[in-house]
Parts: structure tokens; sequence; C-alpha cells
């Protein structure tokens, strides 16, 4: 039996709620519907507000979008392109220096692609084919392009002469593709000296240093002819002759791919290894930090003297070298 206060209410709510919010007439019942209904209408009300729906849409959307963008270049490191400058001659300590940064580029997954920038006039043959046969190593883990600055004549053309592609200026020197050096002594007898053989004291006649020069220079010449493929335009005696050539000339030759800019070689890289909105990385410091003659902090790419660039014969140890020298007008 209802009380006089719930049959007020029941009543109340009879009225204000559609029949079907009704069941078994229970007042209690009619009165939660009732309740539920104008929950319901004003969470629909509340729902349509074009206000309220934009903050959402910048709260649940555009908000996490734009803190993304603004973090991932802070969280996802760019790809790298390495930098190793062959800014010397090339040399038992220095093809040290430029295999170790080779080798730090193929085994950093960040680094996917190297240029060597050139400013070599070559050096010692062994040494100068060491490297070449190095860079043909790396490429089979990450592209490798030359661009030649100032200069890249005999060995540093024989590195060259490994890469992907090779570009350079149109006042480039580029070749010098040949061997020099001094002739041995004529044989003769020492008397304080005790040898086994008449040659032991000089490697052999001079004829025979002769011919390993020619065999030299003919391994040189396979080395570019196998690099330089299909695009070699010059024929092998006209390279024989250990001319230099600037960069128009070479790119008629054959001997480059194109004439760019630096800045244009490093993208061309890029290209090779499919990245984009990369970031450059000088390979010296990286790969020697304080332990080069360059704290990493501190490292600044090093100027080219052009004078140290050359040297008399008279400088060189004997040897055999894939070296441009520019011999003195005198002589």
């Amino acid at each position: 039996m209802l009380l006089p206060r719930q049959l007020k209410l029941a009543s109340v709510g009879i009225f204000a709620l559609p029949l079907t919010a009704v069941h078994h007439n229970d007042p209690f019942q009619i009165i939660a519907c009732r309740q539920k209904e104008l929950c319901m209408e004003q969470n629909n009300g509340n729902g349509r507000s074009p206000l309220r729906f934009i903050l959402l849409f910048l709260l649940v959307i555009v908000l996490p979008l734009a803190l993304g963008l603004f973090m991932a270049p802070r969280l996802v490191p760019k790809p790298q392109i390495g930098v190793i400058r062959l800014n010397y001659d090339i040399s038992n300590a220095t093809a040290f220096e430029f295999r170790e940064q080779l080798l730090f580029a193929r085994n950093d997954p960040a680094i996917k692609a190297v240029v060597i920038v050139i400013n070599s006039p070559g050096g010692t043959a062994s040494d100068s084919e060491d490297l070449y046969m190095d860079v043909l190593a790396a490429r089979q883990d990450l592209p490798v392009i030359a661009t030649v600055d100032f200069l890249a004549a005999s060995g540093a053309y024989y590195i060259a002469a490994a890469t992907d592609a090779i570009y350079a200026k149109p006042g480039s020197a580029i070749g010098s593709i040949g061997v020099i050096s001094s002739l041995p002594d004529a044989p003769y007898l020492e008397e304080e000296v005790l040898t086994t053989g008449p040659y032991k004291s000089f490697g052999g006649t001079r004829d025979g240093f002769v011919r390993r020069a020619e065999t030299l220079k003919f391994a040189f010449l396979q080395a570019v002819a196998n690099g330089r493929g299909e695009n070699l335009k010059a024929d092998l005696d006209l390279l024989s002759r250990a001319e230099i050539f600037d960069g128009v000339r070479a790119l008629e030759l054959g001997l480059i791919d194109g004439i760019i800019s630096t800045s244009e070689a490093f993208d061309k890289a890029a290209e090779l290894a499919g990245i984009r909105n990369y970031e450059l990385v000088e390979l010296y410091p990286l790969t020697f930090g304080d332990d080069g003659p360059v704290a990493f902090g501190t490292y600044t790419v090093p100027a080219i003297d052009q004078e140290k660039l050359w040297a008399a014969p008279a400088d060189l140890p004997p040897g055999l070298y894939y070296r441009y020298i520019e011999l003195p007008a005198n002589q």
C-alpha cells in the first residue's frame, strides 16, 4: 500500500513519462525511468555541441599528431652519409686512416652511404691498390662515391675508379694514370758487404725495374677499365700517356660521371642509398675520437694546402708510385 507522499511522486511521474516507461504500475520504476531519459536527453544535447566536438577533435587527433611530428626527429635519428677526406699523399700511415674510416662506416647501421672527397696526387703503388680493393669490398655493404675537389691524380684516381660513381668540377685535375719511380743504381761490388747474389743489394737490373713499372701500369689501366666499364670512352693507349685532364675533358673521356658540386655529390649518394632528409658526418673524428690529433668536439675540416700536394722526385723514397709529380722546368 502506497503512502500519500509516494502516491504524489508516482502521479507526477505517470504524467511526465510516456506510457512505454510504465511497467506493472510500479511508481519507483516510473521515477527511475524518467530520470534516465532526462540524462540521455542531456547527454545527446551536449554531444551535438559544435564547440565540444571541435575541442574533442583537437585533443584526440591534432594534438598527438603535432606532438609526434615535433618529437619524431629527436626520437628517430636521421640516416647518415659518412664523409672521408682524402687530402694527402697515399702512404702506409694514411692508408691505415682511410681504411679504418671505411670500416667504421661499414659497421655503423646509421651510415647509409660514403662519399670520398679527393684532393690527392696519389702515392705508393701498393697502398693505392690496397685501398682500391677496400673500396670494392665496402660497396657490398653500402654505396660509395667519389667527388674530386682539386686533384685526383694517379693513385687517388685508382681509388676513385673502385667507387659507384665519380664526380668533379670543371676545373678539377684528373688522371695521371701511370707509374713513377727512380731507377736503382747500377750493380757494383762492395768490398765490405757480403751478399749471396749479384742483385741482393739492388733488387734486380734496371731493365727488370722498368718491366715491373710496366706491369703495374697495365694493372692500373685494367683497374680503370673494370671500374668505369661501358662509361669509359677513352682507349687505353690514350690513358697510358698519363695525362692530366680537366673535369670537362674527363667527362668526355668517361673518366667521371658528371660535373656537379660537392653538396650535389652528397645528394647523389643519398639517392643511391634510397634515403632522404639525411645528415652528413665526418668519419675521421667518429673513427678516432680523442685518439686522433683533434678531439671530436673541436674537429674542423682541414684546409687544403696545394703546395703540399706536390713533391720533387728526390723527396720520395725508392719504390714504385702511382703519383703525379710536377717536375721543375729545368728537368
